[in-house]
């Protein structure tokens, strides 16, 4: 039987009955795995519960450093890859309102964001059944995820170009035509393909901080794991969750009607019907 390592990175605590959930359902599809949770302070309220639900699963604390990709990477260097065929990395993710990004033309607010990503990996045990058969059927797919995260759009990487350029080189990966990869970084992959990124370790990035929105080493690398599935001759299926339609339609409707914006230099612009009516600079 194919074996994978789960890794979670826990970050907001309050969220932890919700993905002990979702995890649940590995259970469920009768699959063999390992977990390993990441927290970046110690809780053992935390621990207690994980390890009710999971009493194997093996927790360590890490630095706050590179957002959910720094613990990624640590998680990587305590494993041994060669034991795992699959390698699934999920994590919470903030779920403030205001928060959102536009990924293939739909706007998803960091809550429906998070839930998008996470369930197209952890839906259910008939979803987790599909991955695994996906896989097995098909050894050209390389990784899987949200089809609705699944971006090769431009400006989702064309200020970090040169930086993902670089850090390819550094890795030792081929220069791939393109740049595809799931935005949110929530995948399930094959575990060989990610043995390149044993290069790095969680010191190489930042300490998190969570005003910068774009342009660290951990958004690059984001990227960067996409990237590495291409590089490495396979391809990025994206997993198909046709229930959420309905609610990024009404979400288009909704900001052809009204948006509001706030530039980078401080600018508020208010647009009726995609016409601006309103352009204020804040003070």
């Amino acid at each position: 039987m194919m074996k994978t390592a789960v890794h979670l990175h826990l970050y907001y605590m309050d969220q932890l009955p919700e993905i002990i959930s979702k995890l649940q359902n590995m259970d469920k599809s009768g699959v063999d795995y390992d977990l390993y949770v990441t927290m970046t302070a110690k809780d053992e309220e935390a621990e207690t519960k994980i390890k009710q639900a999971f009493p194997k699963a093996t927790i360590w604390q890490v630095e706050n450093r590179g957002y959910d990709i720094g613990p990624f990477i640590d998680f990587l260097h305590k494993i041994d890859l060669d034991s795992y065929d699959y390698i699934l990395k999920v994590h919470t993710k903030n779920k403030n309102e205001g928060n959102y990004t536009i990924i293939n033309g739909n706007r998803m607010d960091n809550a429906i964001w998070g839930e998008v990503l996470c369930e197209a990996l952890l839906g259910s045990s008939e979803q987790i059944k599909l991955s695994y058969a996906k896989f097995s059927e098909d050894d050209t797919i390389g990784m899987l995820g949200s089809k609705y995260c699944l971006t090769s759009e431009k400006h989702a990487y064309q200020n970090l170009l040169e930086k993902i350029k670089s850090e390819m080189a550094q890795l030792h990966l081929p220069e791939i035509d393109k740049v595809e990869f799931i935005a949110g970084s929530m995948f399930m992959t094959r575990a060989k393909l990610l043995k390149p990124f044993l290069q790095i370790n969680i010191n190489d990035f930042a300490q998190t901080d969570g005003r910068i929105k774009e342009g660290t080493k951990a958004h690059v690398y984001e990227r960067l794991f996409g990237c590495a599935v291409l590089a490495q001759g396979k391809r990025i299926e994206g997993i198909k969750q046709y229930h959420y339609g309905k609610a990024f339609l009404k979400s288009r409707i909704k900001r052809f009607f009204y948006q509001k914006k706030r530039t980078k230099s401080g600018k508020i612009i208010i647009k009726i019907c995609k016409l601006p009516v309103l352009n204020l600079r804040r003070t």
